[in-house]
């Protein structure tokens, strides 16, 4: 679900998937860092979609990415994750881009953007970078789950299932930064942990779904992602 990514549904997992025991999840050392060569900003100093592209984590526990990692601007991304993800119904319907997001993405739909998922058992990981401004970035991360959306439903193929979603912010990870939980009110084995931080001339997401997401698995992934976009991007 991070970034336009996941959505939990049926109480399994509709995403590519990784990591048992998150704790030992991808490091800046185990991820090729950015070529010397390609440049790090546009002609304006905003970041591109290649470089972001290059920012992301290549390996989760030593597994390499599921696919290439994909770039373009972060409305188009959406849009066709939203195509692949038509056939669920949230309700209410003000609950969907909390669930399904994590964030308050209208200020970032032309924005340049990059993802990249891992497969690693039953569990799924993703990382999403967006190129971001500091106002844009203040906007995102003030933005909270919505009211009457502590818990919600999903139906897909008819049947219904039902679903809790509660945040909170976090320190120690970008200028700041808030972590999203999403989990089944009756299937507590698979849960979903969101986290989006704010670094300098982007903003972050990485996700943990399954059996073994945990808000310190995300949270280390996090601190992990973060230094190596900070690091490749500076």
């Amino acid at each position: 679900m991070a970034g336009s990514c996941w959505r939990i549904a049926s109480g399994l997992l509709l995403v590519p998937a990784a990591v048992a025991g998150m704790a030992g999840c991808g490091n800046g050392a185990s991820s090729t860092a950015a070529s010397s060569s390609t440049a790090t900003s546009s002609a304006n100093g905003a970041l591109t979609a290649a470089t972001l592209r290059e920012a992301l984590l290549t390996r989760v526990n030593g597994v390499a990415a599921a696919a290439p990692a994909s770039s373009g601007t972060y409305s188009s991304m959406q849009a066709a994750n939203g195509k692949a993800a038509s056939g669920v119904q949230v309700s209410p319907k003000t609950c969907a881009e909390a669930a399904s997001v994590g964030f308050n993405s209208a200020a970032l739909g032309a924005a340049p953007a990059a993802a990249v998922t891992f497969r690693v058992g039953t569990n799924g990981v993703s990382e999403v970078l967006i190129a971001s401004s500091a106002k844009s970035a203040a906007t995102v991360l003030a933005a909270h789950v919505p009211t009457g959306c502590a818990q919600y439903q999903e139906t897909v193929a008819g049947k219904t299932y039902t679903y809790n979603m509660k945040e909170k912010a976090i320190s120690g990870i970008g200028n700041q930064a808030r972590v999203l939980n999403v989990y089944g009110a009756s299937v507590k084995s698979d849960q979903m942990w969101s986290l989006v931080y704010q670094g300098k001339g982007f903003i972050g997401t990485v996700t943990v779904v399954g059996p073994n997401a945990t808000e310190q698995a995300v949270t280390e992934l996090g601190q992990q992602a973060y230094a190596f976009a900070t690091k490749s991007l500076s």
